[in-house]
């Protein structure tokens, strides 16, 4: 993961939703190449896509895998 991936994944975990133009803006970062790095976390299953379209919602994906026991 790049540097700026990672930034960009601790905004994402700092809001419920949002898209590569709102993002771009606080990396200050163009809009294709945040929207290119969203679609790199996606495939790692660190983002997930709330709502397609030219300029998708993304959102934090959920971590499977993580069991959690009972006491």
């Amino acid at each position: 993961m790049t540097p700026n991936e990672k930034e960009l994944l601790e905004l994402f975990e700092g809001v419920a939703k949002a898209n590569a133009i709102t993002m771009s803006k606080e990396l200050a970062l163009s809009i294709d190449y945040t929207q290119t790095m969203c679609n790199r976390l996606v495939e790692q299953g660190l983002l997930k896509v709330v709502t397609a379209g030219r300029w998708p919602i993304f959102a934090v994906a959920k971590k499977v895998g993580k069991k959690t026991t009972k006491k």
